[in-house]
C-alpha cells in the first residue's frame, strides 16, 4: 500500500489528494496543513473559471482548465451548491482575444452599438460577451474533504518549515506533494514564486445578473454574493485590510455597475496569490517529491486539471520512472 503525503490544504492541495485517492487503488493518502478551509487563500477567491494572472504555457493551461470546467459540470449535475454558469463583459482598453475564449460559451465581440450600451468609461474601448462558470472555494473544499475523509483519507493539522522535515517527523512516504502556494518559496526555497496581494469586498445586490471586468475592476457572481475587485500588487505581503481601498475598489465597480450603489457590504477580505512565471508542476528527477504550486490567480480555474496530471506524476514515481520537468 503506497503511502503518499500532500503538503497544502488549498482547493489544489485537497483536490491532488482526493484524485490520488480515487485513482490509485489501496493508497494512504495523508494532507499536512497548517491552515484548512474556510481560512485557505483559495477560501477568498470569486471563483470565476478563466485563466488569470498565470502561466504563459497557454495549451497546457486551456487543458488544465478544461478538465476544471467538465469537474465543475459534474458537481453541479449532483445538485451541490457553489457552482453555477454566469454570462457577463469583458471591456478593454486594448483590444485582446485571449485562446482561452474557445473554450468558453456563447462568445460574441460587442459592435459599435452594443458598446454603447454598455461602456462606462472613456477607456472601454473593446468589449467581449461570453459565459464561464463560478465555483466557490469553500463549499467545494467542504465537499472534497468530506469525500476525502469517507475514502479513508487522513488529515494533520501541522506547521512543514522545510520539506526535509516531513518524514523526520511522520515516517517514510513513498511520494511527497508540494502543494503549499505562497508557502513553496520557504518550504523549497523557490524564489521564483511570488506574492500578488489581492483585496476584495463581498456583497450582496440581487439586481446585477451579469458579472462585469474590465482593466482594473471586476464584479463576479456567486450564489448569493458579488466579490468586487480587485488589486493585484506584485511582491506584497502584507495581509491588512485597507478601508480605503476597500472604499475605491466599491466606488471604481459602482460606476461600472451603477445598480451596485444599492448593493449591501458584506465583508472585506485580502490573500496572496501564489504567483509565478510558470505554473511549477512536476516530479523532481530520481526523487519522491512532486510539486504543484505557482498557479497565481487560477487555482480554481486549474485545480482538477493539475490535479489529474499529479495522478500520473504519482503513478511514474511509484513505478520508479523519473520525473520529467514541467517548470
Amino acid at each position: 500500500m503506497p503511502r503518499i503525503c500532500v503538503l497544502g490544504a488549498g482547493i489544489m492541495g485537497v483536490s491532488t489528494a482526493l484524485a490520488i485517492q480515487e485513482r490509485i487503488p489501496n493508497s494512504e493518502v495523508t494532507i499536512i496543513a497548517e491552515k484548512f478551509s474556510p481560512n485557505t487563500t483559495s477560501d477568498v477567491a470569486a471563483g470565476l473559471i478563466e485563466p488569470y494572472l498565470c502561466d504563459d504555457d497557454v495549451d497546457r493551461i486551456i487543458n488544465w482548465t478544461k478538465s476544471t470546467i467538465h469537474r465543475i459540470q459534474e458537481y453541479m449535475s449532483d445538485g451541490n451548491p457553489g457552482a453555477e454558469e454566469q454570462s457577463g463583459y469583458w471591456l478593454q482598453s486594448v483590444k485582446s482575444v485571449p485562446k482561452w475564449l474557445e473554450i468558453m460559451k456563447n462568445v460574441k465581440i460587442l459592435n459599435e452599438n452594443e458598446m454603447k450600451l454598455v461602456a462606462k468609461r472613456p477607456e472601454h474601448k473593446f468589449g467581449i460577451f461570453y459565459t464561464t462558470w463560478y465555483l466557490e472555494p469553500t463549499p467545494y473544499i467542504k465537499w472534497e474533504t468530506e469525500k476525502f475523509l469517507k475514502n479513508g483519507g487522513k488529515i494533520v493539522n501541522s506547521k512543514i518549515q522545510k520539506i526535509e522535515d516531513v518524514e523526520k517527523e511522520f515516517g517514510l512516504f513513498d511520494v511527497i506533494l508540494n502543494c503549499t502556494g505562497i508557502g513553496a518559496r520557504h518550504l523549497v526555497g523557490d524564489n521564483e514564486v511570488f506574492p500578488t496581494r489581492g483585496q476584495i469586498l463581498k456583497v450582496k445586490c440581487p439586481s446585477v445578473k451579469h458579472f462585469f471586468i474590465d482593466d482594473q475592476f471586476y464584479a463576479l457572481l456567486n450564489d448569493t454574493t458579488i466579490t468586487l475587485g480587485g488589486t493585484a500588487d506584485r511582491n506584497q505581503w502584507d495581509r491588512t485590510i485597507d478601508p480605503e481601498i476597500s472604499e475605491r475598489i466599491f466606488e471604481e465597480n459602482c460606476k461600472n455597475i451603477p445598480s451596485l450603489r444599492s448593493a449591501q457590504i458584506i465583508s472585506s477580505h485580502v490573500d496572496l496569490r501564489p504567483s509565478r512565471a510558470t505554473v511549477r508542476l512536476e516530479a523532481e528527477p530520481n526523487s519522491k517529491i512532486i510539486h504543484n504550486y505557482g498557479h497565481g490567480g487560477s487555482g480554481i480555474t486549474l485545480h482538477w486539471g493539475c490535479a489529474l496530471e499529479c495522478v500520473e506524476l504519482v503513478k511514474q514515481v511509484l513505478a520508479g520512472k523519473p520525473g520529467i520537468s514541467k517548470i
